[in-house]
């Protein structure tokens, strides 16, 4: 329980840095934390359910089917199968936000624009939030 807390807390750090990442228009550092905040988030429901976790930053379908067939039937709500999605989704977006398309030539602040920054930011938040959510039932069934 204890490291699922603690990534929650980073997820937390995370989505904040992304906020303020995106208020600065530094779309790249925005979308890089707030794809770190999914993944620490996905990281943080597996412990709550399971005791590990795959030791990647990509999560793989047969994995996340093991997590779901662990959710209690009134958190079907957190709508898990969406929240795999974002974290798939983002995840094909960390090295790029970081690095850019190095081959290319091309910044990564040529890439990314206001639209994708706050839809990375809103897909993290809602990842944050499941967590959050089964966190409280696993501590107060």
């Amino acid at each position: 329980m204890g490291l699922a807390e603690s990534y929650l807390k980073r997820a937390g750090n995370k989505l904040y840095e992304a906020e303020n990442h995106l208020k600065k228009y530094n779309y790249p550092e925005s979308i890089s934390a707030a794809q770190e905040c999914v993944e620490l988030s996905v990281k943080a429901i597996f412990l709550f359910l399971q005791e590990e976790y795959p030791k990647k930053h990509e999560f793989e379908e047969k994995d996340f089917e093991k997590v779901l067939e662990k959710i209690p039937k009134k958190l079907e709500y957190l709508d898990l199968p969406k929240v795999y999605l974002y974290a798939k989704f983002w995840s094909n977006f960390y090295t790029t936000a970081k690095y850019g398309l190095e081959k290319l030539g091309v910044g990564a602040e040529r890439l990314f624009e206001r639209e994708e920054a706050t839809l990375a930011l809103k897909h993290a938040n809602k990842c944050r939030t499941a967590a959050i959510q089964l966190e409280s039932f696993v501590k107060h069934p």
